[in-house]
């Protein structure tokens, strides 16, 4: 494998920017450590998608033409905004962290880590069926509400519910027939 040394250059001064930013972001508030731990895995993981080029809420293994733009784009926007209102949750919105303590971020990283696994055993698939994308799907699931948990949230919980989990369903739906038509 070819090293890419821009890609890794960029993810290196990520991973440290992020380390030291979110580091004096959350540190002045309570039960802060965890969530702080959940916030480097899930960019860790975001950057090793980053170095190997994966956009890593759709299957990779469709053609670049075949994606509805529209849905990745939707689902982009909710990824990331979730992750700023979890950031927000705990920095200005403390009335609707969910039990404000380290218990829920730990359960937050370990579906994050879970959802992680999932998600690359269901690349590692030799057939490409509805149950491959199903169980894809399934793991991009456990990663948008561990961020909820992560961050010990109600507000993300809900817009995960609201939004995130009908995007998730209409991107399955949209890539099973996909599947089907080719």
């Amino acid at each position: 494998m070819k090293i890419n040394y821009k890609r890794l250059l960029w993810d290196i001064f990520i991973l440290l920017y992020s380390a030291l930013f979110f580091y004096n972001c959350l540190r002045p508030y309570e039960n802060w450590f965890f969530s702080y731990i959940y916030t480097m895995v899930l960019i860790i993981w975001l950057c090793k998608e980053y170095y190997l080029k994966n956009l890593f809420f759709q299957p990779t293994y469709f053609p670049n033409e075949s994606h509805n733009y529209l849905l990745r784009g939707l689902f982009a926007l909710f990824f990331y905004s979730a992750f700023v209102f979890g950031i927000i949750t705990i920095v200005w919105w403390h009335r609707y962290r969910i039990i404000n303590s380290s218990i829920l971020p730990i359960l937050g990283i370990i579906l994050l880590c879970y959802g992680i696994y999932l998600r690359e055993k269901s690349f590692r698939m030799d057939e490409k069926d509805t149950q491959t994308i199903l169980k894809f799907y399934i793991s991009i699931g456990f990663i948008i509400f561990s961020m909820a948990f992560g961050y010990d949230s109600y507000f993300v919980f809900i817009y995960a519910l609201c939004i995130g989990l009908p995007l998730i369903i209409l991107q399955m739906q949209y890539y099973t027939r996909k599947l089907k038509s080719i």
